[in-house]
């Protein structure tokens, strides 16, 4: 059975370092500081602040952000660390009692919550290993994932954002914009409502936008399916041979590569309403 490891503070130490709970063999490098600021606020509570800092001795090769749709605070994830480490900081801002924001360790996986309840917000960065793999979802803030492996995330309201994958991404949206960079697998991106801009991209693309824009560049002849229902879409590919399948119901089209119709490469691209562009790099 796996272990486990948590990271948290004693209630009623809000100005204190908390502690963390150690197995077995495990060498634990921990730095936490707690600090309480009081912000200006129109409530009748005013709001508190926690920051910690903790390096942990273990060897993660998945980080989980357990949300479940609800939870509030930006993530960030930089997986440029030492194999046998990860470092983890965190800032919590609340109102009223202080609530739980302890994370767990489980054998190689790192589980981050993001929910904490009402008027209450979590804010993680971390230090991994190089292709951790990261997956899970929060309610709303910003995603910043870089250096990772593969990636599947849900996010209701913010910004994502992925550069330097290893893996497969698969993400999503409800309200907010998806930004790539550098990514070695496939692609899999949905927004209900926000631009996607793709680049450097190595394998097949799949995306759609309802509504917002979509830019995507390929690095690697790969299959491309682009759709939006209000928006413009450019494209560009490198050389190779396509098929071509590009429609603009309300708008302008314009296909500067060659249509090979024997090509097993299919480019995908529709716009309800919008200007469609597919060009050659």
């Amino acid at each position: 059975m796996a272990s486990l490891r948590t990271a948290f503070r004693p209630r009623g130490t809000a100005s204190r370092p908390y502690g963390t709970a150690s197995r077995p063999r495990a060498v634990v490098a921990a730095t936490a500081a707690a600090a309480l600021i009081v912000l200006a606020g129109c409530d009748t509570l005013s709001f508190r602040r926690l920051d910690y800092d903790q390096t942990e001795r273990a060897k993660i090769t998945r980080i989980t952000v357990d949300g479940d749709g609800d939870g509030s605070g930006d993530v960030v994830v930089r997986a440029t660390g030492p194999v046998d480490q990860v470092q983890i900081k965190r800032v919590v801002r609340y109102q009223g009692g202080e609530p739980d924001s302890r994370y767990e360790i489980r054998g190689d996986e790192l589980v981050l919550p993001t929910d904490c309840g009402q008027r209450c917000s979590i804010s993680w960065e971390v230090t991994a290993p190089p292709g951790v793999a990261v997956r899970g979802g929060t309610g709303s803030g910003n995603v910043d994932l870089n250096e990772v492996g593969a990636v599947e995330f849900t996010l209701s309201s913010g910004d994502l954002t992925v550069s330097g994958a290893s893996g497969e991404v698969r993400a999503s949206t409800a309200s907010g914009n998806i930004r790539l960079t550098e990514v070695a697998g496939p692609v899999r991106l949905r927004t209900g409502s926000g631009d996607i801009e793709a680049r450097r991209l190595a394998s097949a693309v799949d995306a759609e936008a309802a509504p917002g824009n979509l830019t995507v560049e390929l690095d690697q002849p790969a299959p491309v399916r682009l759709h939006t229902t209000s928006g413009d879409i450019d494209l560009a590919v490198p050389a190779g041979r396509y098929r071509v399948r590009a429609d603009a119901k309300s708008g302008d089209t314009d296909v500067r590569v060659s249509n090979d119709p024997g090509a097993s490469l299919l480019l995908d691209v529709t716009a309800t309403s919008g200007n469609v562009t597919v060009s050659s790099r």
